[in-house]
């Protein structure tokens, strides 16, 4: 009887952990991993410890097999398998049907103020680039709680949140795709080829990267293709496409010859800012302009190589009539002026007598550049100088930054990791309001990224969603992308409910005082509240960290005036300024 009882006992705990694990395979299952860097190493095992069998590219997307504490294990080509760090990629959950209709990409932007200004960046301390007129429709390029990136006259930037409104369109999904004539290449390193645009569909080969494609048809984000003889369906992600079959349209300006007006004028391999710097050509150097398109001359320079260069920089020297005011201006270049009471000088220089005060609005010809500054037609034969930070240009020219005013120039380049605190299951402190840590170190990091990613900085989050991140894989990510600066984002709690305030927390007073140092006194400067100074913190993200690094308390969520502070939107605009400042500070 004794040994019934054991065996009913055995078979039920059996079947209760069969039943408990089902869940988590299911999830797996339904779950695909999205690579969120580029040469991600896969590991033969769930660790750094093992054997790296591949490496594969930024957006590839494979199906997860299992989950080994911080580790995915992933479905490579055919039976093969590997494993690949959580904090690197970020999960796509997978449909169960095609009914849920997408936001198109002509979502538009409509201006609700007057003269609204356009920025280089998501924040007040970008600078100003352009205006944006009551009324006026952009397109939508991305958005944060704050900001929104549009695309204006051909040109992107970043307007406030508060004077517009987004204006989404949307379509319901294509069953039959559309018909095109495009060429295409492969930037995946082997492509998979389908009988149908889904993941669901069969594949029936693959490409390797840089193969070229013909474009048939497209549908949803897929391209129809022709493959050894018969049609095949891939992922326009990894598809270059380029109007390979359409008609070209007739050059502007056809074998003209031209002159560069500016002291160095940068050469792009596309008619556009978007467009890689190839080269550069000093001024007064002549060359021959094949076409003109949107503001941009293509051109032939020295040893018969061939780019795109701003038209505003350009003057034609074998026209055979001149313009009818005879000011030589570059293609009949513009200026628009951005601010009431800009002077404009006698000369280029700030130290120049002041001829002139213009408006905001104002246009003026340009005749030449000279260095930063725009020498501009005033009324009758009189000319003037203008620095180029205080206007836009009309056909697309590159924006000139303050000299000696610019903070990105201290941001460019450097690898900042941002840490969100907790997430997932973790939600960390919880306000006497119910404001839940996770959500505000979130919120606030995108923020922080946003600018940080306009400035120039390659920035990384180690949660970009509400997921659950190990403090180890946390440091790890600081570690594996050689962080520059991490910042920990965190919100306080305690007991004593009157408490408040904001601290920063170092452990090495050689390694991460001196970072913060200047990041705490930038966001009292930007903040006001109570400073709770910088303090030694025993944290494992500090203490296990090779890099330069911070943890930030930005306020008590236990106290409920300063709750309501921190989950505002206007504060986590102020602590993303005070952060992009006290970054600049200290790499500078």
């Amino acid at each position: 009887m004794f040994r019934k009882i054991c065996f009913a006992i055995i078979c039920s705990l059996l079947l209760v952990s069969q039943l408990q694990m089902m869940p988590e395979t299911a999830a797996a299952e339904t779950n695909k991993a999205v690579i969120a860097v580029d040469g991600l190493n896969i590991r033969s095992g769930p660790g750094l410890s093992y054997s790296v069998i591949a490496s594969v590219k930024k957006g590839a997307v494979y199906s997860i097999t299992d989950q080994k504490k911080d580790w995915y294990q992933i479905q490579l080509s055919g039976k093969n398998k590997g494993w690949v760090a959580s904090w690197l990629v970020t999960l796509q959950q997978t449909s169960s049907g095609n009914n849920a209709s997408t936001t198109s990409s002509s979502d538009t932007v409509k201006s609700n103020a007057e003269d609204l200004r356009i920025r280089s960046g998501p924040g007040t301390s970008f600078q100003v680039t352009g205006t944006f007129d009551k009324g006026e429709t952009a397109s939508f390029i991305e958005q944060n709680s704050n900001w929104v990136k549009i695309s204006y006259q051909g040109r992107l930037g970043w307007v406030s949140s508060q004077f517009v409104s987004v204006q989404k369109k949307v379509q319901a999904p294509s069953n039959t795709g559309s018909s095109v004539s495009m060429s295409g290449k492969v930037s995946a390193t082997s492509l998979n080829v389908r009988n149908q645009p889904s993941t669901k569909g069969s594949t029936i080969g693959s490409l390797k990267k840089n193969a070229a494609v013909t474009i048939t048809k497209t549908q949803d984000k897929w391209y129809e293709i022709q493959y050894n003889g018969q049609k095949g369906w891939v992922h326009s992600d990894f598809i270059s496409a380029s109007s390979g079959k359409a008609p070209t349209p007739a050059p502007a300006i056809g074998g003209k010859t031209g002159k560069v007006t500016a002291s160095s004028l940068n050469i792009r391999s596309s008619g556009s800012l978007n467009g890689s710097v190839v080269g550069s050509i000093s001024k007064n150097t002549q060359v021959t302009i094949l076409e003109t398109k949107n503001g941009w001359h293509h051109i032939r320079y020295s040893n018969n190589k061939n780019g795109w260069v701003s038209s505003s920089y350009i003057s034609i020297v074998n026209e055979s009539t001149n313009t009818d005011k005879g000011t030589g201006a570059p293609n009949q270049s513009k200026v628009s002026i951005l601010q009431n009471g800009t002077n404009i000088r006698k000369s280029p220089s700030t130290n120049a007598s002041i001829l002139k005060r213009a408006n905001a609005g104002e246009q003026f010809s340009v005749v030449s550049k000279e260095g930063d500054w725009f020498k501009i037609q005033l009324s009758g034969n009189a000319t003037g100088f203008v620095a180029g930070w205080v206007v836009s240009q009309s056909n697309g020219g590159e924006s000139v930054s303050r000299p000696g005013g610019d903070v990105t120039s201290y941001l460019k380049n450097k690898t900042i990791v941002i840490d969100p605190g907790h997430g997932g299951r973790d939600s960390g402190a919880i306000g006497t309001r119910g404001s839940l840590e996770k959500n505000l170190t979130l919120s606030t990091a995108k923020l922080v990224y946003d600018k940080l990613k306009a400035s120039g900085a390659n920035v990384h989050l180690t949660r970009s969603n509400d997921s659950y991140i190990s403090l180890s894989s946390r440091v790890s990510t600081a570690h594996y992308r050689n962080a520059d600066a991490f910042i920990s984002l965190h919100f306080d709690s305690i007991s004593n409910k009157t408490v408040h305030g904001m601290t920063a927390y170092y452990y090495s007073s050689s390694k991460d005082k001196p970072l913060a140092s200047p990041v705490h006194s930038e966001l009292m400067k930007q903040t006001k509240l109570k400073d709770r100074g910088t303090k030694v913190g025993n944290y494992h993200v500090l203490r296990e960290n090779k890099q330069p690094s911070v943890l930030l308390e930005l306020g008590y969520v236990s106290n409920s005036t300063e709750e309501m502070t921190v989950s505002s939107n206007a504060f986590q605009e102020r602590v993303a300024q005070g952060l992009y400042y006290g970054l600049a500070q200290y790499f500078k």
